[in-house]
């Protein structure tokens, strides 16, 4: 017997899509100071060339630095960074230095000017190609200049609890494994 589908509404319409990744963008403003931002909204959208899309919010102070700079960086995390991914989405930029907040390590990009995370586990180096207004967020698509990651981690998959995934809003959850063995939230 089929079960009955309820109406989903607002911001529970988005959670429709969970889990996905969830990665700490890092940008910067033209005299380089960096700020990082938490995303779940982000996806591939073509091979040649390698581009990706990330949706951010009109009002967040990172916005304004993308669209300013024309580049972000997106940081895959594990769950040692948890924390980090917490702060760097309840805190703003604009008020906050959430590098010192967080105690995260950065490093220099090789292609962009936004920093990288030391301790991420994949690092995409992105340039602007094309913005798209969407409601009350901008949907940036950026040119993967540089994929990077850590090879104990990937090898054409993550490997199990490798990466740190937004199961709704700030729940955050771990995979168990590719043959369905399950995801561990905390």
């Amino acid at each position: 017997m089929m079960m009955p589908l309820k109406t989903v509404t607002g911001r529970d319409i988005a959670a429709l899509l969970n889990p996905r990744l969830a990665v700490l963008v890092t940008c910067c403003d033209l005299e380089n100071k960096p700020n990082i931002l938490t995303v779940a909204w982000h996806t591939p959208l073509a091979h040649r060339p390698p581009l990706l899309g990330i949706s951010i919010g009109h009002t967040r102070y990172s916005h304004a630095l993308i669209k300013e700079r024309g580049e972000f960086a997106v940081n895959i995390v594990g769950q040692s960074l948890l924390e980090a991914v917490k702060i760097c989405g309840m805190y703003t930029g604009e008020i906050d230095d959430k590098l010192d907040i967080t105690h995260l390590g950065i490093r220099q990009a090789a292609h962009i000017h936004p920093p990288v995370l030391e301790d991420a586990v994949g690092v995409l180096e992105c340039q602007v190609v094309d913005q798209v207004e969407a409601g009350d967020h901008t949907f940036f698509v950026g040119q993967v200049l540089l994929a990077q990651a850590r090879e104990d981690c990937f090898s054409n998959v993550w490997s199990d609890a490798a990466v740190l995934q937004c199961l709704q809003r700030d729940q955050y959850g771990t995979f168990l494994g590719i043959n369905g063995n399950g995801r561990a939230p905390f």
